[in-house]
């Protein structure tokens, strides 16, 4: 989990009933991706037809934060960008109550409530594919097509969520060999009370 420096946003979550739901039952990950998957994709959509000339120069800004986070090799800066290129579409969705809970799902994001976003940007090839991604979302808002818009957003939430899978799965792995390695067996017996 990411820990955040102490401060009132960085405490809320963890005193939130939701956050504090979803700590509790990590499987409820899978169904942050399911509600993210419906929301991304009309999201992506409506700012395709609603953004205005401001929205566009934001998403475009955070577009920009996120390429050069992503030439400087710095994770945590781009998976800053990237929460702030999503905030800015749901903004430009001009849906007030879309705006509003998404940005509430994304401060318990910040902090790892879901899971370690940095973390997911440090394994090998997602930077580059979620870089390549948010390039797609982007040109199909700015070009007005909404549904193109939603077909990528929908299918970046889709990566992403293959991509914890695949983190959680070698993560799994090797605290098994971690286990085998320091002398217990695969249900974490030691091998002399094993025998």
């Amino acid at each position: 989990m990411i820990h955040a420096a102490p401060n009132a946003a960085a405490e809320q979550p963890a005193a939130d009933p939701l956050a504090r739901l979803l700590q509790a039952h990590p499987e409820t990950v899978f169904d942050y991706f399911e509600f993210r998957r419906v929301m991304a994709g009309n999201a992506a959509a409506l700012a395709a037809e609603r953004a205005s000339d401001e929205d566009l120069a934001r998403i475009r800004t955070c577009l920009d934060a996120m390429e050069k986070a992503h030439a400087l090799d710095d994770p945590a800066q781009e998976a800053a960008a990237d929460a702030e290129f999503h905030l800015a579409i749901y903004e430009a969705a001009h849906n007030l109550v879309m705006a509003q809970v998404m940005r509430r799902v994304f401060d318990m994001l910040k902090v790892g409530v879901f899971y370690d976003r940095i973390d997911l940007y440090r394994r090998r090839g997602v930077r580059d594919a979620f870089l390549r991604q948010h390039q797609a979302i982007w040109q199909a808002i700015a070009s007005g097509n909404p549904e193109v818009a939603r077909t990528m957003a929908e299918a970046h939430i889709n990566s992403t969520e293959e991509a914890l899978r695949e983190a959680q799965f070698a993560n799994s792995r090797r605290d098994v060999a971690l286990r085998r390695r320091a002398g217990s067996d695969l249900i974490g017996r030691s091998r002399d009370t094993a025998r």
